[in-house]
């Protein structure tokens, strides 16, 4: 349980470190205006979604504090990716669900080799 737990603080740092530069980019940038497209997938992870009752309880309260675009990444993900993805502050949640395609993916390969099992 212990190297399990070490797992998840060493993917915790992996993402601070990952995301520090897209929140600083992310300060000075303006949020763009939204698109009809953008919008429509957002609109599918609403509080009345189905989905949500197969989540807990307290994870169903977190899960709706968090912004659309971030509810409706979250049901886009591997069920894997979704249980790492609790593993995050919210404030890295949100920064992962905003950032770009290619930058995300980056970003899942280290979280995901941080949780990885070590070797020896």
């Amino acid at each position: 349980m212990h190297k399990y737990l070490n797992k998840f603080a060493l993917a915790g740092a992996a993402m601070t470190v990952a995301l520090t530069p897209a929140m600083a980019a992310a300060q000075d940038q303006a949020m763009p205006e939204a698109t009809t497209e953008a919008a429509a997938p957002a609109a599918e992870a609403t509080a009345e979604d189905p989905r949500l009752a197969s989540l807990p309880a307290d994870k169903q309260d977190a899960f709706k504090a968090w912004p659309a675009e971030t509810q409706a990444y979250y049901w886009s993900l591997t069920e894997e990716r979704q249980q790492m993805f609790w593993s995050l502050s919210d404030s890295d949640k949100v920064t992962l669900s905003q950032m770009p395609e290619e930058q995300r993916e980056s970003t899942w390969a280290q979280i995901e080799s941080s949780a990885a099992p070590s070797q020896g």
